[in-house]
């Protein structure tokens, strides 16, 4: 829960002057309410397999499923909406890799049939990343930092709960994650890893030259966006609490004129 609130505050501290006020993006999902007659393991499973869909026209899917500690994180953490806490990984033609969230869409478990459903937070995250960056194994993968910032940002985004209008208000997103540290190689730490402990990240960055769509198709309830989340150095990460969405939306346009702006990778020179 604290982590869930320093990033609330974080994203409150780069709201101020021009910026709204975040408490009227604080709405749950779950107000739209639009209804189905359809049985909610019918709407999972429909769901399910419109991500997997997608999933698989990006790239070789692997057909394992990811969890970080499934039954400690289901016990203590946020709850996903229909206890389906898993991520994939997937090898794309561009000798890269997406890790991407797999679950943050299912439709609720536990909302009654008469008061309709929706696909879960609206949104599920990725990280694409050199392949040469990044284990073979599913251990190694796990253990990876790109692993454990995906992880903590979709751990966010289902405890804070309305992240999803939040992006859609504002676009783009930035936020200092905790439990990253340990997995960013020594060497990387100066660069990334603020006095705090934490790395920084952009979320909601988007190219289309990168064959990535902005939405997932075909979800049966409501739309889903597919957020990328970009690691940045600590000197991007500056300009952003110094100058709040100027910043983010300065480091976009940096990004956006380099090749493969949705990359996240620690042997990536500072934009700044």
């Amino acid at each position: 829960m604290k982590a869930v609130n320093r990033f609330v505050s974080f994203f409150r501290c780069c709201t101020n002057g021009n910026e709204p006020n975040g408490d009227q993006y604080l709405q749950p999902l779950n107000l739209f309410n639009p209804r189905s007659g359809v049985s909610v393991e019918d709407l999972v499973e429909q769901s399910s397999a419109a991500r997997e869909k997608l999933w698989s026209s990006l790239g070789t899917l692997e057909p394992f499923a990811l969890s970080q500690n499934l039954s400690a994180a289901a016990a203590t953490g946020p709850k996903w909406p229909a206890l389906q806490q898993s991520f994939r990984l997937i090898h794309r033609p561009n000798g890269s890799v997406l890790l991407v969230s797999d679950g943050l869409s299912d439709p609720f478990d536990d909302v009654q049939e008469s008061g309709g459903n929706v696909n879960g937070y609206s949104l599920e995250f990725f990280i694409e990343t050199p392949a040469s960056e990044l284990g073979t194994s599913p251990a190694d993968v796990k253990a990876s930092w790109q692993f454990q910032l995906l992880f903590t940002v979709s751990q966010l985004a289902a405890g804070h709960g309305s992240i999803r209008s939040i992006i859609d208000d504002m676009e783009l997103l930035s936020t200092e994650a905790e439990g990253v540290a340990e997995a960013v190689p020594e060497a990387a730490r100066g660069a990334h890893v603020n006095r705090a402990g934490r790395v920084g990240a952009l979320l909601g960055l988007h190219d289309p030259s990168m064959g990535i769509p902005a939405f997932i198709p075909n979800m049966p309830l409501t739309d889903v966006r597919l957020v990328n989340i970009k690691l940045i150095s600590l000197a991007e990460l500056k300009l952003i609490t110094d100058r709040g969405a100027h910043g983010r939306r300065r480091l976009a346009e940096l990004f956006a004129a380099q090749p493969g702006a949705l990359i996240s990778s620690l042997e990536r020179p500072s934009v700044l």
